[in-house]
């Protein structure tokens, strides 16, 4: 081998540098070797060929490389911790104490440890130090994941990804890593990437045993997490993602039986409680929803969470004299729990002088309460003000109560607007597959929220054929797997047919028919993925006045977190827009597929709407579609009273009454959405 030419030596480098980034080590260390020959003290060169010799698993040799480029550059903060890196033992002990007394940062576990204690205690001041210290030593495992865990400590689930994912890389056997990562991933819908990191550590680790038992559980493959966690799980945390597992497949007396052996080893009683409740709620055992709550009132008997969750429970299935009779305790017990008040006015109307009022009121304008505690007052004190018709107060209810919900959950439309482009772009793919899908009916019922789709379910629920789901949170789940695949570049149909047996087996057990319907608001925006894996899915997608539309989603209070467009009037008119956009993409593209009904039409003349509505999910007529009210479903959404009423026009055109407020709503209503740029 011949050494080059000094002018040639600038452009080798480069070319070997462009070599490594290729992954063609190999051939990039012939060219720093030939470099060595014309120049031997070009610590730069020594560096690279310790690298690629650390990257293959040659410790000695890039230990050699490495010690070579230290001793021409001994100040150099890179060559220090690459040397590190490949070190073990005495050596890397030895090489910290002289890096320490020579003022070098290594991004070692002692330098990363006390970021790692301050977690518990303040995880942004841990962001912060972590963030510094892999500045200092960016190619370092320990900064990297210490960032990640601060940030996973955060809920920063897509910020810590990239932090976790080059903490493992760096160390694949590091357990804790690969743990973090795993539960990260199944944060971000990856499961099978999730799967694939914590089932190898679920024999040796109770934790990534509970996060793999978690992941299968939240897929819809209740059996497998049961299977995972065993009925010996004996740890509190096991225990009660055993009763959540068993109560997610309907198993409703080894839920409670797993429920009270994780409260017996030290779960909390009441979150426990409330988690196993919806879980029931969730799996169709909405009747064993009092046994759950009972075994928190067992310890706690009159903790108003669990009372106001009864309340709830009672006003969903009609019994508002029994819910009212509860709420009424829970607000003289504690007048200060706001979600009781809020459960009152949902199916109480206040009139002036009504003590209760007055109570409100009180606790709406204290300054001194959490933040979540007044935006929730404040919801329930403009629905009283709505009833009372007093407009001014309403107005100023909603404002302040939408403002305090917006300071604690950020909303990006960006974020929104790019995620709709993605799941049409999506489409031509999804139409070049044929999966294997079971072809049982299903009937979406879908659209923006307080669009109309309570009132249209239950129409088709009171027909003796169709059993109502509700609001199911299946569909996602359960095609997470294969969006993953789908948007890795390599979409299965298995992957998709897998998914629509696992909603099918899910909503079945929830709703307790065959043939049922889904009212899960989110559909409309992946009507195409869902008829890949459904495809005898039917969409049935409400059209409603986007002003009344508008208005009822900013005075309503969603689910904190949920619907996050919601607190902002202008934001609420771009994200009609987006969703009018996506609507109708998916009806051009299926249009045997997709029926659209006019929330107007359907109030102004029902039995023409009523009856195409029937026909199109392929039933046979029923005179009991006409009178909706009377089916005596359990209703579980905002609507839970007004569906109650024969079907009337007293919400049509609403928006009037608070025109002048509405002026960013009806502005931003002009926006117009590309899905294409």
């Amino acid at each position: 081998m011949l050494p080059p030419k000094t002018t040639d030596i600038k452009p080798l480098y480069a070319r070997a540098l462009d070599l490594q980034k290729q992954g063609k080590g190999a051939e990039a260390l012939t060219i720093h070797q030939r470099i060595l020959l014309a120049q031997p003290k070009l610590a730069e060169v020594h560096f690279q060929i310790g690298r690629i010799h650390a990257e293959a698993g040659h410790t000695d040799k890039a230990e050699a490389a490495l010690r070579k480029a230290l001793a021409l550059k001994p100040g150099e903060a890179a060559i220090w911790q690459a040397l590190v890196a490949v070190l073990r033992g005495g050596a890397a002990k030895k090489l910290a104490r002289e890096a320490a007394k020579a003022g070098i940062v290594l991004g070692t576990e002692a330098e990363a440890a006390p970021i790692l204690a301050g977690l518990a205690r303040d995880p942004a001041k841990a962001e912060a130090a972590a963030l510094a210290l892999v500045k200092q030593a960016p190619q370092a495992f320990w900064p990297v994941f210490a960032l990640g865990q601060a940030r996973l400590t955060r809920g920063n689930w897509a910020g810590a990804l990239g932090a976790l994912e080059a903490a493992n890389a760096r160390d694949p056997h590091h357990a804790e890593a690969a743990l973090a990562l795993g539960q990260c991933l199944a944060r971000l819908d990856q499961p099978s990437r999730a799967e694939a990191l914590l089932r190898p550590l679920a024999g040796s680790s109770s934790r990534a045993r509970l996060a793999l038992a978690r992941l299968l559980r939240e897929g819809l493959r209740f059996d497998e997490a049961v299977a995972v966690l065993g009925d010996d799980a004996a740890s509190a945390a096991l225990a009660a993602e055993l009763a959540l597992a068993e109560a997610a497949r309907g198993h409703v007396d080894a839920a409670l039986e797993a429920a009270t052996r994780a409260i017996s080893a030290g779960a909390d009683p009441v979150a426990l409680s409330l988690d196993l409740a919806r879980g029931l709620q969730g799996a169709g055992a909405a009747a064993a929803m009092p046994r759950a709550l009972e075994l928190g009132l067992a310890q706690f008997p009159g903790d108003p969470r669990l009372l106001t969750q009864l309340a709830a429970h009672l006003q969903s299935d009609g019994a508002f004299d029994r819910a009212a009779a509860i709420l009424d305790d829970v607000i003289a017990a504690h007048p200060g729990h706001a979600p009781a008040y809020l459960s009152q006015v949902s199916s109480r109307k206040l009139s002036e002088g009504d003590p209760l009022l007055d109570q409100l009121l009180t606790q709406a304008g204290r300054a001194d309460l959490p933040v979540a505690d007044r935006r929730i007052l404040n919801f329930a004190a403009a629905k009283a003000m709505e009833g009372l018709k007093r407009r001014e107060a309403v107005i100023d209810h909603v404002h302040r109560a939408n403002r305090l919900m917006a300071s604690e959950f950020g909303y990006s439309f960006d974020a929104d607007l790019a995620a709709a482009r993605a799941l049409v772009a999506d489409w031509p793919v999804l139409q070049s597959i044929a999966p294997e899908a079971p072809s049982d009916p299903v009937f979406f019922v879908t659209g923006l929220p307080r669009s109309g789709t309570t009132l249209v379910e239950t129409i088709l629920a009171a027909h003796s054929g169709v059993a109502a789901g509700g609001e199911m949170p299946f569909l996602n789940r359960a095609l997470a797997p294969a969006l993953e695949g789908l948007r890795a570049g390599v979409p299965d149909p298995g992957a998709f047919a897998a998914a629509g047996a696992r909603y099918l087996a899910a909503g079945r057990r929830r709703a307790g028919g065959t043939l049922f319907t889904d009212k899960a608001i989110s559909t409309f925006s992946r009507v195409g993925h869902a008829a890949t894996a459904l495809p005898g899915a039917r969409f049935v997608i409400l059209d409603r006045d986007p002003r009344d539309v508008g208005w009822s989603i900013y005075r309503n209070m969603f689910a904190p977190g949920s619907h996050r467009y919601a607190t902002d009037l202008a934001t609420i008119g771009r994200y009609i827009r987006l969703h009018d956009a996506l609507v109708a993409f998916w009806a051009d593209a299926l249009p045997d597929r997709v029926m659209r009904i006019s929330y107007e039409a359907l109030t102004a003349e029902p039995e023409p709407v009523i009856r195409d509505l029937v026909a199109f999910a392929g039933l046979d007529w029923e005179d009991a579609c006409l009178a909706p009210e009377k089916s005596g479903r359990r209703v579980e959404t905002l609507s839970f009273a007004q569906v109650r009423q024969p079907i009337g026009r007293q919400a049509v055109a609403g928006w009037r009454a608070y025109e002048t407020d509405l002026a960013p709503l009806i502005a931003a209503l002009e926006t117009e959405i590309d899905l294409f740029a």
